[in-house]
């Protein structure tokens, strides 16, 4: 009876109970607390090695201008990046409490923690897969740098279940970013590809057509080649043409305010240029026309600001005669019959290439401008060989070979590094120095702006764009996504002029980015990375 009474109250007894359950569960709490713990390490590891590859493709692609060192320096970018930077959760065996070193060799596969592919282009869809027919090791098509990290094998403290022979987790991540450009401070002007086919309305004629540009400007085809750029109100504009982008406000004062200053106050997309419609005769070359020091229309009383001062080489034939208020108003050229020039006068930059036809325009079949005849106008002597101009400043884009004679820039650079040249008179008494005062410049020193804080008054700074496939898909009609292949650097040989109702512009092409491309476009470009992938 007292046994029985002794087993009840034992049985009945529950003092002690939640000790027992939590013998019982604390294997099952401890390994989950495990689980837990591993599932935030891997996290935590993913997130360091994305952060990683995210800022080595970021880093990889801001170089991918389409130049043709381009892959060269987006590899050096991300080995600089890759070497210096330490993650968290990983080390050898990756257990807890180590680290690991994100490394990257381009030339050492085995010793990199990352693989690094170029890209010319990505699937439109997320979803689908990249493919080896998009990947390229040609720095001018690449557009994407795509970072992989290699799988990282993290060692568990879970305990490992009986009959699995696995104590380790595989962590990896990757990342593709693309580049993207804008330019800043630019003049708003776009200008057709001459290099354009007629009638081109299709991606690969637009392609071939932007091919064409930098393969003949990498060559040296487009050095010291006169272009001929007409301003137009078609429908149909093509090679030959220029037009306007859009500014900060609507107007042709407005445009002109940023021809002649090139502030425009907006930055530019290489691939989103919204366009101005029209032609805007009229205060556009007054705006330009600042440049050399020449001020009429709307800007006759801007002849004392330093923000329309003229460049430090202004000649261009300008006639002398009829007084300051004549040779500082509109250009108003000494002309030999239709030519801007006379031999025994004086005559501009870029004088007597042989002209070709364009679709809008006129373009030199080479370079063959009249140099000798310029210097011995301009000058009085014979004229400097080649290497003499081009041992001062050479803007010749081919790594080997020489051109026959220098480019109007290249003569234009020489005389602005020799004072005595500048200041030397043609035959009608013009000089490459500016007239200052009265009607002229009245503003601060010229002196006060070099070139290298406020660049030259003479260059203009230019989108490049198929115009007849840009056309073709209806974004030229202004507020459109305009795509430019290139920006250029473009040097004015002379003033803008107006013949009629037609305004043309007269320009050699000093640089462009992409291909070929000899990176002085560099300080107007904001150059950006973006993750896509």
């Amino acid at each position: 009876m007292l046994l029985r009474k002794a087993i009840n109250r034992f049985w009945d007894d529950n003092r002690g109970y939640v000790i027992a359950l939590t013998l019982i569960s604390m294997p099952l709490l401890l390994g989950f607390s495990l689980l837990v713990i591993d599932v935030g390490r891997t996290g935590n590891l993913h997130t360091d090695l994305q952060n990683a590859v995210d800022a080595m493709a970021l880093a990889g692609a801001r170089e991918l201008d389409g130049r043709d060192d381009a892959i060269t320096r987006a590899d050096a970018a991300i080995e600089a990046l890759a070497n210096s930077a330490a993650f968290g959760g990983g080390g050898n065996g990756m257990s807890l409490g180590s680290h690991i070193t994100v490394a990257y060799d381009a030339g050492n596969a085995a010793g990199s923690t990352v693989a690094v592919t170029y890209l010319k282009e990505i699937p439109a869809d997320d979803d689908d897969p990249i493919t080896a027919s998009m990947e390229t090791t040609d720095p001018n098509e690449a557009s994407y740098a795509w970072v992989i990290a290699n799988d990282q094998a993290m060692t568990t403290i879970f305990p490992v279940p009986v009959g699995f022979n696995r104590d380790t987790i595989n962590v990896a991540a990757e990342a593709v970013a693309v580049y993207r450009s804008s330019a800043c401070d630019v003049t708003p002007i776009y200008i057709c590809n001459p290099f354009e086919a007629p009638g081109n309305s299709t991606e690969a004629g637009n392609q071939t057509a932007a091919d064409a540009l930098h393969e003949n400007f990498a060559a040296g085809n487009l050095y010291g080649r006169q272009i001929e750029l007409h301003s137009t109100s078609s429908s149909a504009p093509g090679p030959g043409n220029f037009g306007f982008l859009a500014t900060y406000g609507n107007g042709a004062n407005v445009l002109a305010e940023a021809l002649a200053t090139g502030s425009p106050g907006v930055c530019y997309k290489q691939d989103a240029l919204e366009t101005k419609t029209g032609a805007m005769a009229g205060p556009v070359e007054a705006g330009l026309n600042t440049r050399f020091g020449m001020y009429s229309g709307s800007f006759g009383n801007a002849r004392d600001d330093g923000h329309y001062r003229p460049a430090r080489n202004v000649r261009s034939a300008q006639n002398q005669t009829g007084g300051a208020n004549k040779i500082c108003g509109e250009y108003n050229p000494i002309m030999s019959g239709s030519t801007v020039g006379d031999v025994t006068k004086a005559l501009p930059l870029g004088y007597g290439a042989s002209m070709g036809s364009l679709a809008g325009g006129k373009i030199s079949t080479g370079n063959d401008w009249q140099y000798n005849s310029y210097w011995n106008v301009a000058q009085g002597t014979s004229a400097p060989s080649v290497s003499t101009i081009l041992s001062n400043h050479s803007s010749y884009p081919s790594p080997t070979g020489s051109p026959s004679q220098p480019s109007a820039y290249d003569v234009y650079r020489y005389e602005l590094n020799n004072t005595a040249l500048i200041n030397h008179a043609s035959a009608s008494g013009e000089t490459g120095a500016p007239r200052t005062g009265g009607q002229c410049y009245s503003g601060p020193d010229l002196s006060n702006y070099t070139d290298g804080d406020y660049g030259d008054r003479r260059e203009i700074f230019a989108a490049i764009v198929n115009c007849g496939y840009e056309n073709s898909v209806g974004h030229l009609n202004g507020h459109k996504q305009t795509q430019a292949v290139a920006f250029a650097r473009m040097f004015l040989t002379k003033p803008a002029i107006k013949a009629g109702s037609e305004r043309y512009l007269s320009l050699e092409m000093i640089d462009i980015t992409g291909k070929g491309g000899r990176g002085t476009l560099d300080e107007f470009l904001r150059e950006e990375a973006e993750l896509v992938r």
